[in-house]
């Protein structure tokens, strides 16, 4: 009987074997069995060892993998200054609604309460936490995906931010080569909240470190 009797008379063939009465499939055959073990047992080809050695043998390029990491943020401008934050601590962006102050606060940063989608949430103002100066005029260049203000929403589930933007480009994704050590920013409270700058559209951008970031927030509720 030949070797490749599954393809002809078994179960990829006409299933006219006999012994498909007992064994029920061709995998339980001693014959397909004893192909296969076959194939394991062939002479390995030439400079098959060779070319393995030589793969292995090579260093593992983890430069490689980083500049094969990207990175999701969204992209922001509050006055003058474009910013990121990463992607996943956005929990939602939308229109701006009014904001209700607290009674017996005075914090220039933490502005009240506003109503997202029937939530109400902590306003808080990034211009008076990250140093920045509210805009005067519009921008000379609209790069602007979504134009004027927005509302973002930030944080976890349980402890959600919402703040005022003056502009909102939305999501962009980036390699992380592309990122660089912050350099002096002209607002020494910017660059303690910066971990790193973003080349993008001929704009320089701040990449924020969102924990920083949120641990400040909730310093200003105690």
């Amino acid at each position: 009987m030949q070797t490749t009797c599954w393809t002809e008379i078994g179960v990829r063939g006409d299933r006219t074997c006999p012994e498909l009465q007992t064994v029920t499939h061709c995998q339980n055959c001693t014959v397909y069995s004893q192909a296969g073990r076959s194939l394991l047992e062939r002479p390995v080809p030439k400079d098959y060892v060779q070319d393995w050695t030589t793969r292995l043998a090579q260093p593992h390029n983890r430069e490689q993998d980083t500049r094969d990491t990207t990175v999701s943020v969204c992209l922001f401008r509050l006055g003058q200054e474009w910013l990121a934050i990463p992607a996943n601590v956005v929990n939602q962006a939308g229109n701006p609604s009014t904001v209700h102050s607290l009674p017996h606060r005075r914090d220039r940063v933490l502005r009240g309460l506003v109503k997202v989608r029937g939530q109400l949430l902590l306003c808080v103002s990034l211009h008076e936490l990250l140093g920045i100066a509210l805009p005067e005029t519009p921008p000379a260049q609209n790069i602007s995906r979504l134009n004027g203000q927005r509302l973002l929403v930030m944080g976890p589930p349980q402890a959600l931010w919402a703040f005022e933007v003056d502009e909102l480009y939305g999501l962009y994704r980036c390699r992380t080569e592309q990122l660089r050590n912050a350099p002096a920013l002209g607002s020494q409270i910017l660059e303690r909240f910066s971990q790193s700058i973003l080349p993008w559209q001929h704009q320089t951008v701040s990449y924020l470190d969102s924990d920083r970031l949120l641990s400040a927030l909730q310093q200003h509720l105690l």
